[in-house]
């Protein structure tokens, strides 16, 4: 789970969720209370206790709010000691399982990657998000959900493309 991303959703935004899954119709049945067992890491800080809504008027910061929450980070930072090196946000090289079988390698989002979406174009990009295709019309990996990914409002992909254009080039 994004933890590290989740802390920065705002109030407003989980209260909406916590609405959404109120409404959602209960299905009963039996299961053993949930105990959470695994060990905070040290990095995880003090408990939230109140996180304002996004400045939407900033697209960048909004674009990064949106990829936090949207836990793109999460797949696309490699991991140091068994946790997200964060001072390489965006660089990718995470192994993760693919369906049927196999592993995907993230790829880079940074300058860094010479063929990478920092030479495509804001369409390009946005056409990768929200259908899962290069600019070559090959198809990206499923791992990424772009049957949701295709549903986001334009102005907040809008936001999430400048914020993309703002990490900076790092190696995995």
């Amino acid at each position: 789970m994004a933890i590290e991303f989740y802390r920065k959703m705002s109030d407003n935004d989980v209260n909406a969720i916590v609405a959404y899954l109120r409404s959602v119709k209960p299905i009963r049945n039996q299961v053993e209370k949930s105990t959470y067992k695994i060990p905070l890491p040290e990095a995880y800080g003090p408990p939230v206790t109140k996180v304002p809504d996004p400045p939407r008027g900033n697209k960048v910061m909004y674009g990064r709010y949106l990829a936090d929450i949207g836990h793109c980070m999460e797949c696309h930072t490699p991991m140091a000691k068994g946790q997200l090196d964060m001072t390489r946000v965006g660089a990718g090289g995470r192994e993760l399982p693919a369906i049927p079988g196999g592993v995907v390698v993230t790829p880079n989002l940074t300058p860094a990657n010479p063929d990478g979406i920092s030479h495509w174009t804001n369409a390009q990009v946005k056409d990768s998000i929200t259908k899962g295709v290069r600019p070559d019309g090959r198809a990206l990996v499923r791992l990424m959900a772009f049957d949701w990914y295709k549903n986001i409002e334009g102005r907040d992909l809008d936001a999430l493309v400048a914020y993309l254009r703002t990490l900076k080039a790092a190696k995995p």
